[in-house]
């Protein structure tokens, strides 16, 4: 069967578009190290790529977030702290009033140490991270308590705890609800009781200092306990970091193995490519010379 010269441009003139076509795709993947850049590379490890990034999305979504709760908790962690101080000065001064020996000097300078603590314990409550308040539950730009004539107001905080999620299912309060540590289930706040110790230091009442030194066993108390429940969160927030970290790489190891290019092997393919370019080039140009034999056939 006679081969017409028209045949034999149009089969040379597909090789080497197919040759240009492979040594292009290899020239790319050698320039930018991605074997997969768009989904008509490979649709299959273009969608399952698309699935690696959601989840590395929502992997540092959660990250930032455990972040950002980690360090206002560590401040809320310090500031409890700094309560459960105060309180214990306080138990202090209170048993340091009474007596029948105590003189009305000495009573005086135990009252104005429980004024002194009074309002520490109120700034500590009305601690601001990054221009919120973390002890004012969901209501963080409203200071939770202030003071008027040198008395402190009710909680003017909000009851509900503001959460964030740091992993799947995983939530931890990180505005928190003041009123449960200056009151809990007590008729008083630890302000009042503080005002009635102070009251009470000063008169010598020991009916009333031993009534605040009780009110001030379950202030301690109740500090603690949120104390507690913070380091349980930070405890938490670090646990999930470690989860996080190793689902991090994790989907950045199957990312690359579905959109990285093997350097070696693409390197190797390119020049693979360009002797098969070459070829089809040389072909094409030995078919474009005919020869005497070609017109007597």
């Amino acid at each position: 069967m006679r081969v017409t010269f028209d045949a034999l441009n149009r089969s040379s003139a597909a090789a080497i578009e197919t040759a240009t076509e492979r040594l292009a795709e290899m020239q790319r993947q050698v320039a930018t190290g991605k074997r997969v850049e768009k989904g008509s590379d490979d649709p299959s490890a273009a969608a399952a790529a698309v699935v690696e990034r959601g989840h590395l999305a929502a992997t540092d979504v959660y990250v930032a977030a455990g972040n950002s709760a980690n360090s206002r908790l560590m401040v809320a962690d310090s500031v409890l702290s700094d309560v459960v101080s105060q309180i214990s000065a306080a138990q202090v001064s209170v048993t340091a009033a009474r007596g029948s020996t105590v003189t009305p000097a000495q009573r005086d300078v135990r009252a104005k140490e429980l004024e002194g603590i009074r309002d520490a314990i109120l700034r500590d409550l009305n601690t601001t991270f990054e221009g919120s308040y973390i002890f004012g539950g969901v209501a963080s730009t409203t200071a939770p308590y202030s003071k008027a004539n040198n008395v402190v107001s009710a909680y003017q905080g909000s009851t509900q705890e503001m959460s964030v999620g740091i992993d799947s299912g995983m939530d931890v309060a990180v505005a928190l609800n003041g009123e449960s540590v200056a009151r809990g289930s007590d008729v008083d706040d630890i302000f009042v009781e503080l005002d009635r110790a102070i009251a009470a230091a000063r008169s010598g009442d020991e009916t009333g200092l031993s009534a605040a030194s009780s009110a001030l066993q379950r202030a301690f108390d109740r500090t603690t306990q949120t104390q507690s429940r913070v380091g349980t969160s930070l405890k938490f927030i670090d646990d999930a970091k470690t989860r996080l970290g190793e689902a991090q790489r994790s989907s950045k190891a199957r990312l690359t193995s579905l959109v990285d290019a093997n350097m070696a092997e693409a390197i190797s393919g390119m020049t693979q490519a360009e002797t098969v370019y070459k070829a089809a080039l040389g072909a094409a140009a030995q078919n474009s010379r005919p020869s005497l034999m070609d017109y007597l056939r």
